[in-house]
């Protein structure tokens, strides 16, 4: 059935080539056009875009489900979403606004004025500074002068804050300082903070403090909130070192070139207008100095000074106390005994705002950025011997401007009209009462009668602006690539900024290395012209035509383009990285091994056929057809060789009639017979070979990182539409090779390029051609068909024993030693080593420690959070970042005690942790405060609350009054009172409905009504309401007065026996949606509905000490509005302080054995599902997906080619060998980048696991052509041995006796057995060698030319790229010739060993269905 389905496909390529070739060509342009002009072409602006690892319990996968619950949370009450940058690249380059910058921060007048310290000493020129030992209790209490009150417009500055801040806020001077700083916590007072601080010049006020006025003109510099991050677009640095290793950039000559530098490099790139920073502008501002062209050695030894004086608090982690003029600073409180409190609040140290070593910030500036790791080492230990080997230049890339933007109005205009309906029944007596005024309106005269008028005042939402500056960049990504590109990139140009004292070493021109990288790419994808020439020259060295070298190229194109189609359409993966257009590259490589494959077996069955073809013809005729003269005998051996049975066996003589030849080559016949031939033999092992490659390359599916995942999707599928291509288009185009192009080109070159007819061209060129071509093919033949087997044969044991050893030390290379390690930072090369930006990155950032330390905040200590309600499901698209799938929610029955005590316990527990976590009483206060809510007495006042509601709903008003009345009858003298207005009442500020209460003569209250009306209702028994004569208020009063008396009445105990566990939990329930419904409304400005002041919001925000205990609301409900949570999330700092992976391994398998067994025996059941994450663990995943990925996918694709070696060599022998060989080649290749310190990165990952499907091929097809080695050629060997043996045995036999004879039979058996299986396995190996090992070496070699076209690239991942595939396909082509061969020359499969009864287990198969259908039959007939 195979036979005839080959032939049928073989006949049809044959007849209707054209149309095939046509057919596939047209279709794959059209899905290739498809595919780019309707879905969005690839977008390479961020390259890190896919880089998490996505999937079933990952890391990322659980923030992903985080990310998605804080959106929905967000969403639903409209409140702005956070941005993460761990899901993707900060957005570069874009336009800042932020508040205006204090102008009187920067003035030494204002400063100084109200300057605690200051001693004002009337006898001296200069002020002094007070000793700051002499600091105590009542410092600072002193009361301000109040004729020195400051002059500043409180709305455009916070400084009258601080100088009031001790009159306002203040802590005791014996709180603990308390702060994590890297792997230390620093812990001391206030009190021992500030008088311990050096003292540089008493005696002179002025010269103990900075010239602060002169840091002005670059507080847009120094000051983070303005110049963003360290390392980010806003920054320009270049890296300055020593000309010479012994010098000191801290000297003057060296201060001086960088000041020269500094002005030319702001030249250079037109920045002359900026401001800038460097080592010697610190040291001209330092000592009040404009411009640093003018600093003078003693500036130098004042700058020194000042630096050693401050080390030690830089050293100790106080400088990395954020102190500013009003500073939010997250300092711990101690309340007990080793109980701390994270609290965010207002604390100003005079001292230390003003003191040079903590003004701004900007030593340790100058410490983390302008001086290096080791003279900071260097300098604890000499204060001048030290010398500072690195140092930076700084250059702005933004610019400010100043401008007025309305003020945001949403919020204000949200709780405007609450917020004013209780400050007029409420909050404006208190305002008057406690003299709380606020202060735009209390200068506007209003009283207590004025309510209605104040509260407008107070929350009125004006249309007014602010002024705030605009940070905008100066140059953007495009613009700042071509300047590094111009005057940057190259070695000679860095060369060229150096003179006798500094050189430029390296740069971070606005962190656009990614985006630069990203615009090489286009650069870079022209190395695949290089590769697509050197691939077109070896295959026309090798085959001989030039067309078939394009339809290589042509090939690898439509199969990349249709395979983009399906990737977007099909797959529907919306990212495309970058590493996708390596595929071209190991395409063009990888399609010319199918390519030689096929060419070379079409030949071989050309000439196969015209074997045949002699033969039948010289059986129906005794007479050769291929006569020849002896002259062409002799001429046609060219290497005086003996041929082995392949070569023998294809060697076929010339027909004197080329033309007669072709007419029978060309017959329908004949082309249908060699092309299914061909497709029998050719396509089933390019099969193998494409499937075993693509199934290596869509193994990366399992490492669940994006980035790698669809790398491997792609490239594999690029492979089996290549094979696709190849069995259908190209296998056309041989057809039209062999009919059209070949004559085609006889035609006009005078010769043909072809193995089999010789031509009778009689020019010199073309003999010339003839006999290299010739030459060249005598040289293969004797290569691959004598030499390497004779080698391999005979040197079989040696290079066993050689490459042994060598795969066993590789795999000792991976699995023990050096191995390649997992990523020891997040951060990626891009480009080259030497680039500067990458010696910014990878070796600048490691001297200096405002990276080193900013880095390890990232990491350290990580906040654990720990989820319940949701399940850690993460059911969105895998590759689409933006698809958030659906939550998985879980009951929560937040309501009940047991999950509130078991909530509790944890909380509590979390605290005897100290091995994994912090300080738990921020998280226990947060907690007991929800908790309060469910609490007995909350719960008892809510039932009278509900009781009491219901009874007046159901009650009038007038039985109201006769209750009351009976109970006592001042209430109602109290009703009135609080209802009815005294005589000082002015018609004018009356707001009531009704006008009847008031004598419209007089405007006065008609004390005759009051009268009548108090005289009607304390009538018990028959009391009369007349609506038209009291104010709107009345009848609410008289409700709350009603149901505060029927409160009173009710029985305690008798309402604490009513409630039983379904009636607490549903009353909690109903509690906690009323409180979350509040706390909402308070949030998102909807506060008042259920009267809540404004002033109650901001009163519970301020009580909130932290987020750690966190409950998500839903939605409000559209029936009733009630609000239900659906997550909780308890978040607590973790203790680990180191980053690399192993400690990060540890810390996280620690808590995942504390959190898992205690969730498992402690939590409720609808409390199990709960799991723990953190955004700390990011990076941490990563690195565990690519370890644990990466091997497990190397292992499946191992598999898998264990599988299609069995299944296609049909040998268990051969298949096993055949991993061996495998194993060994990429064991030792990945060895070599091991000891080159390669890391397990994603290049490295997806190397890693594609080199299975890059090694495979050789050694199937040598295993393949060992197996169906002809049957023929092994019997002729094997009856020449057994002949040759058995006349060696009857010479000796006559001069033996009948005993030695019986005994040297027995012996001669087994030996001529082993010499039969020896010449068997030579044999096999030598017709595998002469059949396919040219093309498994020209396929080698033509994938190590595409590996070396790679290496040219400039940038990283292209170059690691290339350098693997230039050496797995070195190892593989060497191990499976030297080492595969040899083995199977030892202890390879002879006869049926090892096979797999293919026929027989087809032929059972068959009885069995047969017997199956007799069986069916027989029961349709018993029924019928």
């Amino acid at each position: 059935m195979l036979a005839l389905s080959n032939i049928t496909y073989s006949r049809l390529l044959v007849r209707h080539h054209w149309l095939v070739l046509g057919s596939v060509v047209f279709i794959s342009i059209l899905l290739t056009i498809a595919g780019f002009v309707f879905t969005e072409l690839p977008d390479f602006s961020d390259p890190r875009l896919g880089w998490g690892a996505r999937g079933k319990g990952t890391i990322f996968s659980q923030l992903m489900v985080l990310r998605h619950a804080s959106e929905r949370f967000r969403l639903a009450y409209e409140l702005p979403l956070e941005t993460y940058e761990l899901f993707g690249a900060f957005n570069q380059f874009s336009n800042l606004t932020v508040e205006d910058l204090d102008e009187n921060s920067y003035r030494f007048d204002a400063l100084s004025k109200y300057d605690l310290w200051r001693k004002k000493n009337p006898t001296k020129q200069y002020d002094e500074l007070i000793d700051y030992n002499n600091l105590h209790n009542d410092f600072y209490d002193n009361d301000i002068d109040d004729n020195e009150m400051p002059h500043y417009d409180e709305d455009n500055a916070q400084s009258p804050l601080l100088y009031q801040w001790h009159r306002d806020r203040h802590f005791d001077l014996n709180n603990s300082i308390i702060k994590y700083v890297d792997d230390k916590m620093i812990n001391t007072t206030v009190f021992d903070f500030v008088k311990n601080l050096p003292q540089f010049n008493r005696s002179n006020y002025q010269s103990a403090r900075l010239p602060f006025d002169l840091f002005r003109p670059y507080a847009y510099l120094l000051e983070e909130k303005y110049r963003g991050r360290t390392g980010r677009d806003g920054m320009i640095e270049f890296y300055i070192g020593r000309a010479k290793p012994t010098e000191d950039l801290l000297s003057l000559e060296h201060l001086q070139s960088i000041c020269q530098w500094e002005k030319k490099f702001k030249h250079l790139l037109s920045l002359d207008h900026v401001p800038s920073l460097s080592l010697a502008t610190f040291v001209a501002l330092y000592s009040s100095k404009t411009d640093c062209q003018f600093i003078t050695f003693n500036d130098v030894v004042r700058f020194r000074s000042i630096l050693h004086t401050c080390l030690p608090y830089y050293v100790n982690g106080y400088m990395d106390i954020p102190l500013s003029d009003t500073f939010l600073n997250r300092v711990i409180l101690q309340h007990q005994p080793g109980q701390f409190t994270h609290q965010e609040q207002v604390k100003a140290v005079y001292t230390a705002l003003r003191h040079t070593c903590f003004y701004k910030n900007i030593t340790r500036f100058v410490f983390d950025h302008f001086t290096d790791k080791k003279f900071i080492n260097d300098f604890q230990q000499s204060k001048n011997n030290s010398k500072v080997s690195l140092s930076m230049i700084f250059i702005s890339n933004y610019k400010s401007i100043k401008y007025n933007r309305t003020r945001d109005q949403v919020m204000c205009l949200r709780r405007q009209p609450y917020s004013r309906k209780y400050c007029e029944e409420r909050g404006c007596k208190n305002d008057f009462k406690n003299n709380f005024l606020s202060k735009s309106c209390s200068n506007q005269g209003y009283t207590t009668n004025d309510c209605f008028k104040y509260c407008e005042c107070k929350y009125q939402c004006p249309n007014e602006t602010e002024e705030v500056v605009l940070m905008t960049p100066i140059y953007k990504g495009q613009e700042l690539v071509d300047l590094f590109e111009k005057y940057f990139a190259g070695k000679r140009q860095l060369l060229s900024y150096q003179d006798d004292f500094v050189k430029l070493i390296a740069l971070n021109f606005a962190n656009i290395r990614e985006r630069a990288a990203m615009a090489r790419i286009s650069e870079d994808m022209l190395l695949v012209l290089i590769a697509t020439a050197l691939i077109i020259g070896i295959t026309v060295l090798y085959l001989r035509s030039v067309s078939i070298a394009l339809i290589i190229v042509v090939g690898a194109a439509l199969s990349i383009g249709v395979s983009f189609f399906i990737y977007r359409v099909l797959y529907r993966i919306p990212i495309f990285p970058f590493m996708n257009l390596m595929s071209a590259f190991i395409l063009i490589g990888i399609g010319c091994d199918d390519i030689f494959v096929f060419f070379d077996t079409w030949d071989q069955e050309k000439v196969e056929w015209l074997r045949k073809y002699q033969d039948r013809q010289q059986s129906d005729v005794n007479i050769p057809l291929n006569e020849i003269n002896d002259e062409k005998q002799t001429k046609s051996k060219r290497l005086k060789v003996s041929s082995n049975a392949f070569q023998a066996r294809h060697r076929l003589s010339l027909f004197n009639d080329p033309e007669e030849l072709r007419k029978l080559l060309l017959s329908e016949e004949a082309l249908t017979e060699i092309m299914a031939q061909t497709l029998k033999h050719a396509a089933s092992s390019m099969f193998v070979t494409s499937f075993t490659t693509s199934a290596a390359f869509f193994t990366n599916m399992l490492t669940n990182i994006s980035f790698i995942q669809v790398f491997g999707v792609f490239t594999g599928t690029c492979i089996l539409l290549y094979f696709v291509i190849t069995v259908t288009a190209i296998a056309a185009f041989a057809v039209i090779y062999e009919k059209y192009i070949q004559n085609i080109v006889s035609r006009i070159l005078p010769i043909r390029l072809t193995t089999v007819v010789d031509t009778s061209s009689s020019g010199s060129s073309a003999k010339l051609c003839r006999r290299l071509a010739s030459i060249c093919r005598d040289i293969r033949n004797y290569i691959f068909g004598h030499f390497m087997p004779h080698v391999i044969i005979n040197l079989r044991y040696l290079l066993v024993l050689l490459f042994l050893p060598m795969g066993v030390l590789g795999l000792v290379g991976v699995f023990h030693y050096p191995k390649l390690q997992v990523p020891s930072t997040q951060k990626v090369a891009f480009f080259l080593k030497d680039n500067p930006m990458e010696i910014y990155e990878f070796s600048m950032k490691n001297n200096f420690n405002g990276y080193s330390r900013e880095e390890k905040r990232l990491f350290a200590y990580p906040a654990v959070s720990f989820i319940f309600g949701i399940r850690d499901i993460d059911d969105g698209y895998i590759f689409d970042m933006n698809d958030r799938g659906h939550l998985h929610l879980m009951p929560l029955y937040l309501e009940r005690q047991i999950t509130l005590e078991f909530f509790k316990s944890f909380v509590s527990h979390l605290g005897t942790r100290a091995d994994l976590f912090g300080s738990n009483y921020d998280l226990e206060k947060d907690f007991e405060t929800f908790y309060q809510l469910s609490t007995e007495d909350i719960l008892l006042a809510k039932i009278a609350d509900d009781n009491a509601k219901q009874n007046v709903s159901a009650t009038n008003h007038v039985d109201m009054i006769t209750y009351l009345a009976k109970i006592n009858t001042s209430l109602i003298n109290n009703l009135v009172r609080d209802t009815v207005k005294t005589i000082d009442y002015k018609i004018d500020n009356d707001q009531s409905d009704d006008d009847y209460f008031i004598d419209a003569r007089f405007g006065k209250i008609n004390k005759t009504l009051s009268k009548i009306c108090r005289k009607q209702l304390n009538d018990v028994t028959n009391p009369i309401l007349i609506y038209s004569n009291y104010r709107k208020l009345f009848n609410k009063t008289l409700e709350k007065y009603y149901k505060d008396q029927l409160k009173r009445s009710y029985n305690i105990n008798d309402m604490r026996s009513s409630i039983n566990e379904t009636i607490r939990d549903k009353l909690t329930e109903d509690y906690h949606r009323s409180a979350l419904k509040t706390a909402m409304q308070c949030l998102t400005g909807a506060a008042g509905a259920n009267n809540v002041p404004a002033d109650f919001c901001e009163r519970q925000v301020n009580k909130q000490r932290s987020v750690n205990w966190a409950v998500l609301p839903d939605k409000p409900s559209p029936v009733d509005g009630s609000v239900r949570p659906f997550a909780v999330i308890i978040t607590i700092r973790g203790t680990l302080n180191q980053t690399d992976y192993d400690s990060y391994n540890t810390y996280y398998f620690k808590v995942k054995n504390f959190f898992d067994p205690y969730i498992k025996y402690q939590a409720p059941k609808h409390l199990q599902h709960a799991w723990f994450s953190s955004p700390g663990f990011a990076f941490y995943g990563v690195q565990r997906e690519l370890l644990v990925g990466s091997y497990s996918s190397l292992i499946a694709s191992l598999g898998i080619a264990l599988l299609v070696l069995f299944l296609t060599s049909g040998n268990l022998f051969i298949a096993v060998y055949a991993l061996l060989t495998i194993s060994f080649a990429i064991a030792v290749t990945v060895a070599i980048f091991a000891s080159l310190k390669w890391e397990l990165g994603i290049v490295e990952a997806i190397i890693l696991i594609m080199s299975v499907g890059l090694s495979v091929d050789f050694v199937v097809h040598f295993g393949v052509g060992y197996i169906h080695t002809d049957s023929t050629d092994i019997d002729r060997e094997r009856k020449r041995i057994k002949q040759h043996y058995i006349s060696s045995i009857s010479i000796s036999a006559e001069s033996s006796d009948n005993v030695e004879i019986e005994s040297r039979s027995r012996f001669s058996t087994y030996l001529l057995l082993y010499k039969q299986h020896q010449i068997e396995r030579e044999t096999r190996v030598t017709e595998s060698i002469s059949r396919v090992g040219s093309a498994v070496f020209m396929a080698a070699f033509t994938t190590f030319a595409a590996g070396f076209s790679m290496t040219l690239s400039s940038l990283t991942s292209f170059r690691q790229m290339g350098q693997f595939l230039m050496t797995i396909m070195l190892t593989s082509w060497v191990f499976s010739m030297f080492f595969f061969l040899p083995l199977c020359a030892i202890i390879g499969p002879v006869g049926k060993c090892g096979s797999i009864p293919f026929t027989r287990i087809g032929e059972y198969l068959k009885r069995c269905l047969s017997f199956r259908r007799h069986r069916a039959n027989s029961n349709d007939l018993n029924i019928g």
